[in-house]
C-alpha cells in the first residue's frame, strides 16, 4: 500500500503530563471497486500493511513514548454519496496504554453494502494492533 506522509507532530498538554503524537498519512489506497460503486478495502494484505505502518511508527519513539498516539489515514480519491456530496474515506487509530480504538469514515453505500464486514474487520484490525 502507498501512502504518503503528511504530517508528524505530538503536543504536549500544558500541565506536562500527556503527550499527544499525531500522525497523518495521505493518498492511501483505501477503497477498492465493488459492484455498485467503490467500497473500502478489506483484504487481508490490507490490513496486513496498515498494521506495519503503525507497528513501524510506534518504534520510531519506544524510547520517548507519548501518552497516546493517533493515526489519520485518508484515501486517494473521493467516493459519492447518495445526495451528492464527497466522501473522503479514512481510518482512524489512537493507542493509548496500549489499547487500540478505530474509527472508518465511509460512504453512506459502503454504509449499506458493506457496514457487517467492515464491523468484523475492525474488530480484528484492534485485536491484531493489540497483539503486536
Amino acid at each position: 500500500m502507498k501512502v504518503k506522509i503528511l504530517y508528524d507532530e505530538t503536543y504536549t498538554s500544558n500541565e506536562g503530563r500527556r503527550a499527544s503524537r499525531n500522525i497523518w498519512y495521505g493518498d492511501a489506497d483505501i477503497t477498492v471497486d465493488g459492484e455498485h460503486g467503490k467500497i473500502i478495502n478489506l483484504n487481508e494484505d490490507f490490513m496486513d500493511n496498515l498494521c506495519e505502518i503503525i507497528k513501524n511508527d510506534l518504534s520510531k519513539n519506544a524510547s520517548n513514548k507519548p501518552t497516546e498516539t493517533n493515526w489519520y489515514i485518508y484515501g486517494s480519491g473521493v467516493t459519492l454519496e447518495t445526495i451528492g456530496d464527497n466522501n473522503l474515506p479514512t481510518i482512524m487509530v489512537r493507542e493509548k496504554s496500549d489499547e487500540f480504538i478505530t474509527n472508518f469514515n465511509i460512504s453512506d453505500h459502503d454504509f449499506a453494502v458493506n457496514i457487517d464486514a467492515i464491523l468484523l474487520f475492525k474488530a480484528e484490525f484492534e485485536k491484531r494492533l493489540a497483539s503486536n
